[in-house]
């Protein structure tokens, strides 16, 4: 009988561990993603979103102020990588959905996802006119001259009066 209980006790932590590991498909349609960041063969790519020119070798992706935005993160890499950038310090509401860790440095807020992971971040950005924030892996995007870094560009779309 302990075995038994044992198992079942495994079975239900197991079954929990595998759906708050990643993001549930349910989740990933209630909020589509207004950017999706691949990370793969340890290089960031902008599949999703408003990619501005030279993407592919700066990845580089706009986002509109004052409403509710969502990022989804995949790692397609066999190991893990970062997404930090001052522009998480600067959002408000910020919610992480999915397997991540909370990354620290002294400018600037992210999260580590794991291989073969993905994580939504959600937030509101507060009012601005314009301003550009860097993106990098602290793992492998630390340096200039690193492939995983980009841009992200916060445009004030303002009505035009007529």
């Amino acid at each position: 009988m302990p075995l038994r209980s044992r198992l079942i006790a495994f079975a239900i932590l197991f079954a929990f561990g595998i759906e708050m590991s990643g993001i549930g498909s349910a989740e990933e349609l209630l909020y589509e993603p207004d950017v999706v960041v691949v990370m793969k063969d340890k290089a960031f790519q902008v599949i999703n979103g408003k990619q501005l020119e030279n993407s592919m070798t700066n990845p580089a992706f706009s986002l509109p102020v004052g409403m509710d935005l969502a990022i989804l993160l995949r790692n397609e890499d066999e190991v893990a990588h970062e997404f930090v950038s001052p522009l998480l310090m600067k959002a408000e509401d910020l919610e992480i959905s999915g397997h991540a860790t909370i990354v620290y440095t002294l400018t600037a807020f992210g999260v580590r996802v794991e291989p073969r992971d993905r994580v939504m971040l959600r937030f509101s950005l507060p009012e601005a006119s314009f301003d550009r924030f860097h993106f990098w892996c602290n793992l492998h995007g630390k340096l200039l001259t690193d492939v995983m870094r980009g841009e992200i560009f916060v445009l004030d779309a303002k009505q035009s009066s007529k």
